[in-house]
């Protein structure tokens, strides 16, 4: 819970602990929570891109689609209070709002495309810069109604705030990648070469270092005219698919359901596979945090499950190829992974 950029002690929202577990650590206290919400703090719900089920089938689409990682964020605002006061992000941010009305105001970037390394509170904003965000005309005031979208590009200095309602507000974030990302991947891939892992030459003082930089970039800029770079585009893909929140797995219900053998039949959980790739025996899907490989005999059935949403694939028709066990563990499988859901 937050208050004019202002975090709540995590303390002061649970009990001490719970009765039945002394040792555990402290639940939620909904008590401490209500009276936090009125003395004018937001209540932030976070990371609901991986459990609430609307939201992350919306945004495993929506990624599936843009290319980039993404959150979802839920900000529960009293009347007349705000949560955070103005501020930017290092992420390009929707603002979905749902209930109610909020109040936003823009202003242009302080600091233009900021790095997570250039977060707010990271970077000192001279007075004459924070005076013409905090008393000047904003370059947009727009409010905000139950389905409205507001998009705020990443460095935009802003900051909302409730009137006369309580309001609810979710923010999709974009967490972009940037040529800096691209470069540091670069880095990452160069440091397999011994010519860059070596050590400098000892004595260094400001000339020396001059002599080793210059060597090193002239080093540098060979290897990237000898790099493979079609072969390094396939590596930095792999990296940028991880990066991507993997799909939300099955509930506890679902997983102990994907156990038995009542399971006949599955479909295509839309999605789910953020991209394909041949392997070596069969086909390679990327789910984000984590990879599933189908072999030959049942790669078509299933791309043509996943190629066309609704689609039923039966453990009849997987079995015909690879064995009744084999059909059901690769049925469980699906399930597990969150790839798939009983039809």
């Amino acid at each position: 819970m937050t208050k004019n950029n202002v975090m709540a002690q995590p303390g002061s929202l649970v009990s001490p602990d719970l009765a039945a577990f002394p040792d555990a650590a402290g639940a939620v206290d909904a008590r401490r929570v209500g009276a936090h919400l009125r003395s004018g703090h937001t209540l932030l719900l976070m990371g609901l891109h991986r459990s609430w089920k609307p939201l992350t089938r919306f945004c495993r689409l929506l990624s599936a689609e843009l290319g980039h990682p993404l959150y979802a964020h839920a900000f529960l605002t009293p009347p007349k209070s705000q949560g955070f006061a103005h501020h930017w992000d290092t992420e390009a941010v929707f603002i979905v709002q749902t209930v109610g009305h909020k109040t936003w105001e823009l202003h242009e970037p302080y600091l233009v495309d900021p790095l997570p390394r250039h977060r707010w509170g990271r970077v000192p904003v001279p007075a004459a810069a924070r005076a013409r965000f905090e008393t000047g005309e904003p370059f947009l005031r727009v409010r905000l109604a139950p389905g409205d979208v507001l998009w705020v590009p990443r460095g935009w200095i802003h900051n909302g705030y409730a009137e006369e309602g309580t309001s609810l507000h979710i923010s999709v974030g974009v967490l972009q990648f940037t040529r800096h990302w691209l470069l540091e991947q670069l880095l990452d891939v160069a440091a397999g070469e011994p010519e860059f892992r070596s050590a400098l030459p000892p004595g260094l003082n400001a000339h020396g270092l001059d002599t080793a930089l210059n060597e090193a970039t002239e080093r540098f800029a060979r290897w990237l005219t000898d790099l493979d770079v079609e072969r390094a585009a396939q590596s930095l893909h792999g990296r940028a698919l991880r990066a991507q929140s993997g799909p939300r797995r099955p509930a506890v219900s679902s997983a102990v359901g994907s156990l038995s053998h009542d399971v006949e039949a599955v479909t295509y959980l839309p999605g789910a596979v953020l991209a394909r790739s041949k392997g070596t025996d069969g086909i390679v899907l990327h789910l984000g945090d984590q990879n599933l490989h189908l072999p030959d005999p049942v790669a078509e059935a299933i791309m043509q499950m996943i190629d066309h949403p609704g689609t039923v694939v039966t453990i009849e028709e997987l079995s015909a190829t690879i064995g009744l066990d084999d059909a059901r563990r690769l049925v469980r499988e699906l399930i597990s992974e969150g790839v798939a859901v009983p039809a």
